[in-house]
């Protein structure tokens, strides 16, 4: 058995008659009929049912149609791949991407861990849509993007996903603070705060702190808009301002990190691919070592809310 006899069969479940996949595959009807008998031996039973009007897949057929597909994708996926390899001299690597405020960092050490030996690039951009539509195009072999509870994502039919982590938001306040010295606070005793705020698109997010404030009583004095980070940091620090962080923040001098009581706002980080794409391969080992970088991390910088993020 080699991949063509695979096209043929595949040819033939397609058009549905021997006589219109001969059509399509540019061979006389007979010549396909007798080769399609060889292929049937070699698999060791019928693959169709022949009938006055066409063909009809018996349960082996089936089984070996839904399998030739899959070989089919990914041997065609190993062409194009080899050869804008080869066009352009050299290896591609591994082109690895995800959406700002994710834990990308955390993606590309975790498969530079996995595959020392492979250049990396890292692409990242504002919108887990933009993120996604790399991905199913294959632009982008893997990356993380994020999804909060009352907004899931649409994947594209191309593209496989993972939970990796679902973490809780921390919201910073100065060290001064009257909370300051609490283990966790409630979103209502920030009633009275104004707030520092991303843009709407920079990692989600503002949405999902309007309902959860309207939840708890108030609705959130936004007073700083578009602010990374960074930013978000600067004005916290700076006094009279609060702002939402992930665990993964630390080393924020100035600043008290503290869990809200009940995690009424939380998100999830999902690792995705294109689903035929050769690094699938190596999901299962990325996902892991993912999952394991995180938790390390949280434990060793924020240990009171390691079982909060799971």
């Amino acid at each position: 058995m080699e991949l063509r006899h695979l096209h043929v069969v595949l040819t033939v479940a397609e058009a549905g008659s021997i006589s219109r996949a001969a059509s399509s595959l540019k061979v006389a009807q007979a010549g396909l009929t007798a080769q399609l008998r060889r292929i049937e031996r070699g698999f060791g039973g019928p693959l169709f049912v022949r009938r006055t009007d066409g063909v009809e897949l018996t349960e082996l057929g089936r089984h070996v149609v839904l399998r030739s597909r899959d070989l089919v994708e990914r041997f065609d996926d190993l062409l194009v791949t080899a050869r804008k390899i080869a066009a352009e001299g050299g290896s591609l690597g591994v082109r690895l991407g995800g959406v700002t405020g994710s834990l990308t960092p955390l993606l590309v050490s975790a498969v530079r861990t996995l595959l020392p030996n492979q250049p990396q690039t890292t692409h990242v951009e504002r919108s887990c849509e933009a993120v996604l539509d790399l991905v199913r195009s294959g632009k982008l072999d893997m990356a993380l993007v994020v999804e909060f509870p009352q907004s899931p994502l649409r994947l594209p039919e191309e593209v496989e996903c993972r939970p990796v982590v679902t973490e809780p938001v921390l919201v910073g306040i100065p060290a001064n603070h009257r909370l300051a010295t609490r283990a966790e606070i409630r979103l209502s005793e920030l009633a009275d705060e104004d707030w520092a705020v991303p843009e709407e698109n920079y990692g989600g997010g503002r949405l999902h702190l309007h309902l959860a404030c309207e939840a708890a009583g108030f609705t959130p004095r936004c007073a700083h808009f578009g602010v990374d980070p960074t930013t978000a940091a600067d004005l916290v620090r700076a006094g009279h301002t609060v702002a939402c962080f992930f665990p993964t923040t630390h080393d924020l001098p100035g600043i008290a990190l503290k869990p809200l009581v009940g995690n009424p706002i939380r998100r999830r980080v999902l690792l995705v691919w294109q689903r035929n794409h050769a690094t699938a391969d190596y999901m299962d080992n990325i996902h892991t070592t993912l999952r394991r970088t995180y938790h390390d991390r949280i434990t060793h910088h924020h240990p009171a809310i390691t079982a909060a993020a799971s």
